[in-house]
């Protein structure tokens, strides 16, 4: 499992296809009732990719970048990351509880959060939400030994976390945004590229199946 990226062939003309797959088994009775048990709660994804031209040529090299990454996968053996086309970008919110430092990132998919865990890694200082999320709450703390400015500090790890250096006070918010990735893996061993000028070639299909969790 590595983490590298799948490369980004920028300047091309491309169209993707996203599919989401679930796994249902379904049983049906002679009388045409369903019986459909669910084996996954969230879904893997079908990534399909063409690309009207792939370049040979001294200054642009989208053939052999993509021919060699999938080589140096071993075809479907090993994993990489995937930088979805304007489906990368998360916007998490959360509310201390006084005693957590450690946050699991997570995407919307429509108003249903989607646990991430293949992130961009981020370090910087702390910058919780100046109006406290419990009204009772002064916005001036007393606490001498806690200075409303402090040197706490945030960091994206690269599973999907958010862990701070020290925990959130009670009813605190902080919001945090970046990049995460797709796990994935392309879908066959095999890849065909098609020369049909000189200096240019074509992928009819590049497939990957992947997820957002840590492994496919």
């Amino acid at each position: 499992m590595s983490d590298e990226l799948f490369p980004e062939l920028p300047g091309l003309e491309w169209e993707l296809t996203k599919t989401p797959i679930f796994n249902t088994k379904i049983m049906t009775s002679v009388n045409g009732r369903e019986l459909r048990a669910s084996y996954q709660a969230v879904p893997k994804y079908e990534f399909t990719m063409s690309y009207a031209f792939l370049r040979e040529n001294k200054g642009r090299k989208e053939l052999q970048t993509l021919e060699s990454f999938f080589a140096d996968r071993r075809g479907a053996f090993d994993s990489f990351l995937f930088k979805a086309p304007e489906d990368n970008a998360f916007n998490c919110n959360f509310v201390g509880d006084g005693s957590a430092s450690v946050f699991q990132l997570y995407k919307l998919n429509g108003s249903k959060p989607m646990q991430i865990g293949n992130t961009a890694t981020s370090y910087q200082a702390a910058d919780p939400n100046m109006w406290n999320q419990v009204v009772s709450k002064p916005m001036w703390d007393t606490n001498v030994e806690k200075p409303m400015w402090n040197q706490a500090t945030k960091t994206v790890n690269k599973d999907g976390q958010l862990v701070l250096s020290q925990p959130l006070e009670a009813g605190v918010g902080i919001s945090i945004t970046g990049t995460y990735f797709y796990r994935c893996r392309f879908k066959d061993d095999e890849q065909q590229y098609t020369h049909f000028m000189t200096k240019l070639w074509k992928a009819s299909k590049v497939e990957l199946v992947g997820s957002l969790g840590k492994k496919i």
